[in-house]
């Protein structure tokens, strides 16, 4: 039996619009567990985790598995959950027919994320940092790592906003998307340098297009944060912080408010 845990991950710039996306770790955690088995057996009987030990038992050429995956990170709300798990199947299943590459565990993540429908990118970015840790920036159309780098592990405090729906990736038109491509890549060309104002120039930008509130992450920049904004598609809003407990109280009248860490660890194995 062998189990791994992953994290999950805040925007630091959306790939949806240009398909050049940045991302950070932060420690919510998703588990999997994973035992040989004749059969492929998935717990949840989750689309997404189907597809992923799918593709992993194709990958190593195994024959069966069974696999749970536990995720404390809440579900579409924008901050990774999907390719938290999607890592953490494929890592859990690669481990039991012998040694993991974590580049090909990635690359078999992403295709079953598109392949899955629950991203319209394959999130590359995501997934580089859930698994990998730390600031990642991705060519999600090239499939490449432009760069992974280790962060200060400061602060992230997590607004899930009362009297919002999220918005689903897979229920998003990425057609109207497109005209504002070179408006995210101008922000995206703000990096690696300028990634606490490139993630509130690109909260804004999708709480714009998506038609969320900005104001939320407006207050926690005014309130000390070094960034804040929309995470993925939203809901969720994520402001980085030394001093955070003027946001956490700011917001505490919004909605739920969790603090994590950004984190620089990558997946890990327990057993």
């Amino acid at each position: 039996m062998r189990k791994i845990r992953v994290n999950g991950a805040i925007t630091v710039v959306n790939a949806i619009a240009s398909w050049k996306g940045s991302a950070i770790g932060i420690d919510y955690e998703v588990s999997a567990t994973a035992e040989v088995s004749d059969d492929l057996h998935v717990r949840p009987d989750d689309l997404l985790i189907r597809e992923a030990a799918s593709l992993a038992l194709k990958a190593i050429g195994g024959e069966g598995a069974y696999v749970e995956v536990k995720s404390e990170i809440p579900i579409g709300w924008g901050l990774k959950s999907s390719s938290a798990v999607a890592n953490a199947t494929v890592l859990a299943i690669m481990s039991l027919y012998g040694e993991v590459s974590m580049k090909k565990a990635l690359e078999i993540s992403v295709r079953a994320s598109r392949m899955s429908g629950v991203s319209i990118t394959g999130a590359l970015d995501d997934a580089a940092a859930s698994m990998l840790g730390g600031f990642v920036i991705t060519d999600n159309l090239k499939d490449e790592i432009l760069m992974r780098a280790p962060l200060k592990e400061r602060n992230v405090v997590i607004l899930l906003p009362d009297r919002e729906k999220a918005k689903l990736t897979r229920e998003l038109d990425a057609n109207m998307m497109k005209p504002l491509a070179n408006v995210a890549e101008s922000i995206f060309d703000l990096l690696p340098k300028r990634v606490w104002e490139a993630m509130t120039l690109n909260g804004l930008l999708y709480s714009s297009i998506l038609g969320y509130d900005p104001s939320p992450a407006l207050d926690a920049v005014k309130l000390g944060a070094l960034g804040a904004g929309l995470s993925g598609t939203g809901p969720a809003i994520a402001a980085v912080c030394d001093k955070c407990g003027e946001i956490v109280r700011k917001w505490s009248s919004l909605g739920k408010v969790v603090v994590r860490r950004i984190t620089n660890e990558a997946a890990r194995f327990t057993t």
